[in-house]
């Protein structure tokens, strides 16, 4: 017999520490020139910060000698969320975004992020009266993605201006016509930038809503005056406006096509989001300008009607594959008597599913959840063990209503 006397085992995970939270590692695919830059087309390139992107040779000069808003895009969503990644991936100047989508080099260089979890599209050759006609082809890129057990949370388009402005509002194209549920549309517009040079007049700003979608909760609401998380400078403030004080940048909005928040009226606005339009607005009497909402291409009746709605499914999806993946092929004991799956294995894959969606619950991104495992189920290699789970979403208040009079007593 040896001398070792007590043999000790280090253990780990007793302090409870979580890995950091990769909810805000978006993608930016921009179309866009290579010349004076190292990047190359359709493949992916790690940014930190906006000096990253400049180091690569994407700088304000680049923007301003190829007419193009790379640089600015990228640096709104830093501005925005300065913890945020981004991972810009150049592609060609003359795709639509169904073109984009469909190049084999560029899924592949999304392949190569499998931490993303949403995707803006920028600068591509289609304007908002023919936005309408990509969004199936980006969902059914989304959809691939999925059957490869890859979930997407969203993909934003920039709808560019026409050259004359859309009048009246009426006419946008009625995106919620569409089935596709995990793409939006930008038709949101700073003023400053869109007069420093006649090629940015149409632009819709992509870099400032994946910015605002990135620093907020899955459960979050784009168009929230305030967020629950915010950067170290604007902690105190009781809101978290695209208006940077100090500077001309979002003082005021207009939609893409030139039309000015303005001379919108109140069912002008509400056509635009029961559209399916994101675009950027004020309150009368408050300042700050901030985005309406986050609608996606689909009917308003739809569970996924929103992008956080979507945020937070795929979150879960992710969290339960994570879960119940150790446990495929495992054996599965029965109860002797009846031949059905003992209820202690029921107990065991329940508790580490709750124990794994609890994260959530902590986060504060859900209210709720449950799981049901029925026992009596026959198992093989052509019948899944089947769960059904239900999660609790958070409401979002989109308008507040108060009755208030005057009385000469309480």
């Amino acid at each position: 017999m040896s001398f070792r006397g007590v043999n000790i085992n280090k253990l780990n995970g007793g302090l409870g520490r979580s890995n950091p939270n990769e909810d805000n590692i978006f993608i930016l695919a921009a179309s866009m020139p290579l010349t004076g830059t190292t990047l190359a087309v359709n493949k992916a390139h790690k940014l930190l910060q906006i000096e990253d992107a400049e180091a690569l040779g994407v700088n304000a000069a680049f923007d301003a000698n190829e007419s193009v808003l790379v640089h600015n895009e990228i640096k709104d969503f830093f501005t925005y969320c300065p913890g945020g990644v981004l991972h810009l991936i150049p592609v060609a100047e003359t795709l639509s975004p169904s073109g984009v989508v469909a190049v084999a080099d560029f899924i592949t260089a999304v392949r190569s992020v499998p931490e993303a979890k949403v995707i803006g599209i920028m600068n591509t050759t289609t304007t908002v009266p023919d936005i309408a006609d990509e969004v199936a082809a980006v969902q059914l890129f989304v959809e691939n993605f999925r059957a490869e057990f890859r979930y997407i949370d969203n993909v934003l388009l920039e709808g560019r201006g026409e050259a004359a402005a859309i009048t009246p509002i009426a006419n946008y194209p009625d995106l919620r016509g569409e089935n596709a549920p995990n793409v939006s549309v930008s038709i949101a517009q700073d003023p400053a930038i869109a007069t420093i040079d006649p090629a940015y007049t149409k632009y819709a700003a992509i870099g400032a809503v994946l910015g605002m979608l990135a620093v907020r909760q899955v459960n979050e609401n784009l168009g929230s005056v305030d967020i629950l998380n915010k950067p170290i400078g604007f902690r105190g403030r009781e809101d978290y406006p695209l208006t940077i004080d100090g500077t001309n940048r979002w003082e005021a909005s207009n939609l893409s096509d030139g039309n000015t928040f303005e001379t919108l009226t109140y069912n002008d606005q509400s056509a635009l989001t029961n559209s399916g339009y994101i675009y950027a607005g004020s309150f009368n009497g408050y300042g700050g300008v901030f985005f309406n909402n986050a609608p996606t291409c689909v009917e308003k009746s739809d569970d996924y009607a929103y992008i956080e709605n979507n945020r937070v499914w795929n979150k879960a999806v992710r969290i339960i594959r994570k879960t119940l993946i150790p446990r495929v092929r495992g054996i599965v004991k029965k109860d002797a008597t009846t031949g059905y799956i003992l209820s202690t294995t029921i107990s065991d894959w329940n508790s580490r599913l709750n124990k794994a969606l609890e994260v959530m619950i902590t986060n504060n991104e859900i209210s709720g959840f449950e799981f049901y495992i029925n026992p009596k189920q026959v198992l093989s290699e052509d019948t899944p063990l089947k769960v059904t789970g239900h999660i609790v979403v958070d409401a979002i208040v989109f308008e507040f209503e108060v009755d208030l009079g005057l009385t000469d007593k309480l």
